[in-house]
């Protein structure tokens, strides 16, 4: 039977990392932390009109369809008021389409860096009790009602379609 030769390695006793490494490794650390929180702040700034137009036309519909299901027996609409601190809007109902026996049943405010770019002036829709068609003064004629926010849109059609 043959031996085999061995050789005795020995481990170093130095272990570890040196100071040097170790601020390296956290500097990279926190410039990666600092670049993603960053691109996610900037993510969601891009996202925010969409967000809050998406939410504007959740809100329309909701109103278009409690018209047309006679909830409450009242009219049901939206009232977008452009402020001078934070732009916000209404879902309200009345007995009337003129607006007699107004009533407020939620109010949404926009984001702080948000605005209504359309319409300028504080204004209103209202939807018709069955059928959900949007009472938009002047339709058929005005084919629609725009709510722009931060260059994004919603349209309320006559017919009560909201895009």
């Amino acid at each position: 039977m043959r031996k085999l030769k061995t050789k005795n390695y020995k481990l170093k006793t130095q272990g570890g990392f040196s100071y040097a490494e170790l601020m390296i490794v956290m500097v990279l650390i926190v410039i990666t932390s600092l670049g993603t929180t960053l691109s996610l702040i900037q993510f969601y700034r891009v996202q925010e009109p969409r967000i809050a137009t998406r939410a504007i036309a959740a809100v329309l519909r909701d109103a278009a369809t409690r018209s047309a299901a006679q909830q409450n027996g009242v009219y049901w609409g939206v009232r977008f008021d452009n402020l001078t601190e934070r732009d916000r809007y209404v879902l309200f109902s009345a007995t009337t389409p003129t607006l007699v026996g107004y009533a407020t049943s939620s109010v949404i405010y926009m984001g702080s860096a948000i605005q209504f770019s359309e319409p300028a002036d504080s204004s209103m829709v209202v939807f018709d009790k069955i059928t959900g068609n949007a009472l938009i003064a002047g339709c058929p004629a005005t084919a629609s009602f725009t709510v722009t926010v931060s260059g994004v849109s919603v349209h309320i059609y006559c017919n009560g379609k909201i895009e």
